[in-house]
């Protein structure tokens, strides 16, 4: 008991000691961030929700694979469930044959409508229902929730239908994503889409109108190596625009007996490594700006001269005696 009361001042003399470190600026403390990572599939998804549905949609444009079903009020013997052959066209009695890709449903009723009207029936009124949705395919690949192929069921379809359709983004996508449409003469062409300006800035310039056959690429945007005196060091996913503090923050923060500083180990070539040092102290103060980090970057959170010996005896001693916890 002697002993534990003799510890307690010794711990009141460290924390003094460390306020006035504080106080004169040489090692100001970073407070524990708790930035919600941008990457994450949920955060994704709401936001190409939210962008999907302030778009106006458009009708659907009918073609070949697609199932309707036409039907004029009135008259039994007039209806019929017609998938679209590869030719467009469809025959319906009395009318002939009826061209239907590339048209809205309502615009196969109002030309079948004026076709009965000029031949047979003075009032016609054709409906027309979409069953089966089956010509509009985009291929969705790489870091999405549900991969594959999915069918779009409006017209004038974007790239947000699209993800919205593929479950949105994983916690692994990149910052980029690509999509590959290829025209009638077989050219190809492949257009970036930053999506923090589509997803965070709300660009709709960055939200490209599909055609049916279009693919949608959304590669892994790797990870950040996190090491040195953090509390849980690792492989983290890196997301867009993450920065060293945020990395930090995402590695549990520093331990108490880091210094705040940090390496930035960084590869610009098979045969380069580049090495840069940032003081967070002074990135938290608003003194320097924090540096963007990059797939595969290390960073190594330094250790202090002084904080090491102090909490370590603290830590060690407390162990000992089985008295609280490691102090942070």
């Amino acid at each position: 008991m002697l002993l534990r009361q003799e510890i307690v001042p010794f711990r009141r003399l460290c924390r003094i000691s460390v306020l006035l470190v504080l106080a004169s600026g040489c090692g100001r403390g970073i407070q524990t961030f708790h930035i919600p990572q941008e990457g994450t599939g949920n955060r994704n998804l709401a936001a190409i929700h939210q962008i999907a549905n302030r778009l106006p949609a458009a009708d659907y444009t009918i073609g070949p694979g697609d199932v309707i079903k036409v039907k004029v009020f009135g008259a039994k013997d007039l209806e019929a469930t017609v998938r679209i052959p590869e030719s467009g066209g469809f025959k319906f009695p009395l009318v002939g044959t009826v061209r239907a890709a590339g048209r809205t449903a309502s615009q196969i009723q109002d030309a079948m409508a004026k076709s009965l009207r000029q031949r047979y029936i003075n009032d016609p009124h054709v409906l027309v229902f979409i069953e089966e949705y089956n010509s509009y395919h985009v291929s969705v690949v790489g870091a999405v929730n549900t991969p594959g192929t999915v069918v779009l069921t409006k017209g004038g379809c974007t790239l947000v239908d699209a993800l919205a359709e593929a479950g949105g983004l994983t916690d692994k996508a990149g910052s980029e994503l690509f999509v590959t449409s290829v025209d009638g003469s077989g050219k190809t062409t492949v257009r970036t889409v930053n999506l923090c300006r589509l997803l965070e800035q709300g660009d709709l310039a960055e939200n490209p109108a599909l055609l049916p056959g279009d693919s949608i690429y959304a590669p892994e945007g790797g990870y950040v190596f996190v090491t040195g005196r953090v509390k849980a060091p690792g492989a983290y996913p890196i997301y867009k625009d993450m920065t060293s503090l945020q990395a930090i923050s995402t590695a549990g923060d520093f331990l108490s007996t880091a210094s705040y500083r940090v390496r930035l180990i960084r590869r610009t070539s098979p045969e380069t490594v580049e090495i840069r040092k940032i003081d967070l102290a002074d990135v938290s103060a608003g003194k320097a700006v924090d540096v963007v980090l990059r797939k595969s970057d290390v960073l190594e959170a330094e250790a202090s001269f002084w904080k090491v010996p102090v909490y370590g005896t603290l830590d060690f001693i407390k162990g000992v005696l089985g008295v609280g916890t490691s102090i942070n």
